[in-house]
């Protein structure tokens, strides 16, 4: 049973960047990886597996969420939008554990993480491809022949931007940045080949000119900043020469080669021309912020899970009705308004699950980040989760609790960082090896 496990998780992350395959229609965002998770989850029934400490704020939060969502479903009548909810909820859950389980079999076990690696490279090579094909016909053909094979695997193509093989280019973003963390620590534990994937990987994100790719990169890494007392100074300078790049290295790209795209305008920096003439700008920061005046309506229990759309529409009409002119603002209000989401995950918690939620949520937060330690690449990865979630709201978010999974089971950490005493590496020479008495051996047992 825990072979198996272990197979459908590494089958989940050869499938993570495939998040809109057009063939499944059940939702918006459908990463087809978490059902090899789901499944997983089930057969976990049958291990010896047990939550960590700290996880039982997760569970009471989400038995909390289902059991409000229910009772406002009951009372309103809206009975699908709480199933949708709720459905995404245990898929988190699902995911979450599965990562937590795998995780910790891979510090007892070295194959484990030599399966990752490779499952890994295979999430990550043909959607590198796409992305790099689309990069050669957005700056230079400039016709959408690279359509054709991203529509294969994507239900929504876009001309002229970079998506890989995700049904948004931000959420190829996100699997860049949470696979390029993977790939890094995997490189530092010795798999040289991660190297090239890991490069490739940062050459597309930062050439696809995203302004929600950069955004996160600077805010997880002054969150990280701000978490860890290791290394700060050059951590800063690390941070700033990234903010150098984007605020002065990026447009000086655009203008030099002449890139044109909607894109390009966000990097002039007007705030004014952005809320007013970019609808994806308009949509991330007011529905957000709706949230949060949906919250301030109802701060204890909130407006229940799922049903954040029940005031949207009054509030944007009331506060922010210059946004109506943009297509997609005017459907959610007037033509599909239960497809309005909040667009970000702490909004939802705020809104949705009022005090109680953001107590129990928040609580499982600080967990995690306890479990950190002193280990760096987990406070970069909860850095970097708490940064994804800006523009992410689905408790199907999978990149989101393989990282936060990654941390819980240890999945971060090595010899060095768990025991505190220098590992030894065999080294392989050619010829007869004379014995050697053990003497490194004898002296770490006694210690």
């Amino acid at each position: 049973m825990r072979n198996l496990v272990i197979a459908l998780f590494m089958l989940s992350l050869m499938l993570l960047t495939y998040d809109s395959l057009p063939y499944f229609q059940f939702s918006v965002y459908r990463p087809i990886s978490m059902f090899p998770m789901f499944l997983a989850s089930v057969l976990l029934l049958f291990t010896d597996f047990r939550f960590k400490k700290g996880d039982i704020f997760f569970l009471l939060f989400v038995m909390y969420s289902v059991g409000h969502s229910l009772i406002v479903a009951t009372n309103n009548g809206d009975i699908g939008s709480s199933a949708s909810h709720i459905i995404t909820l245990l898929f988190g859950l699902s995911m979450y554990r599965v990562s937590v389980y795998v995780t910790g079999q891979a510090k007892e076990d070295p194959e484990i993480i030599k399966r990752i690696a490779k499952s890994i490279a295979i999430a990550f090579i043909p959607p590198l491809f796409a992305g790099f094909l689309q990069l050669f016909d957005s700056f230079f053909v400039r016709n959408g022949f690279s359509g054709v094979f991203t529509g294969l695997f994507a239900d929504k193509v876009y001309l002229r931007r970079i998506q890989m093989l995700s049904g948004e280019p931000s959420w190829a973003a996100i699997h860049m940045l949470s696979g390029g963390l993977i790939m890094f620590f995997l490189y530092k534990q010795g798999f040289r080949k991660q190297l090239l994937l890991l490069f490739a990987t940062m050459l597309l994100m930062v050439l696809s000119f995203s302004a929600y790719a950069y955004t996160v990169l600077l805010t997880a890494l002054f969150f990280y900043v701000l978490v860890t007392n290791k290394n700060r100074g050059r951590m800063l300078v690390v941070l700033a020469a990234c903010a150098l790049v984007v605020v002065v290295g990026v447009p000086f790209l655009i203008e030099t080669f002449k890139i044109s795209g909607y894109f390009t305008d966000r990097f002039q920096f007007d705030f004014n021309q952005l809320i007013n003439n970019d609808n994806s700008f308009f949509i991330r920061l007011v529905f957000p912020a709706i949230g949060f005046m949906e919250f301030a309506r109802h701060p204890i229990f909130g407006v229940g899970g799922g049903f954040y759309y029940t005031e949207f529409a009054s509030l944007l009409q009331q506060h922010f009705s210059s946004g109506l002119k943009f297509s997609e603002v005017y459907d959610l209000v007037f033509i599909k308004p239960d497809a309005a989401t909040s667009r970000n995950m702490v909004s939802k918690v705020f809104a949705e699950e009022g005090l109680i939620g953001v107590i129990l949520f928040g609580g499982f937060l600080v967990s995690i980040f306890r479990s950190c330690g002193a280990n760096s690449y987990s406070k970069f990865a909860f850095a970097l989760c708490i940064s994804l979630v800006m523009n992410f709201d689905s408790y199907a978010f999978l990149d989101f609790w393989l990282l936060f999974g990654f941390i819980r089971g240890g999945g971060f950490e090595t010899e060095a960082i768990r025991t505190g005493m220098p590992v030894r590496v065999p080294v392989r020479v050619k010829g007869q090896i004379l014995p050697v008495r053990p003497i490194y051996s004898e002296w770490r047992r006694k210690a």
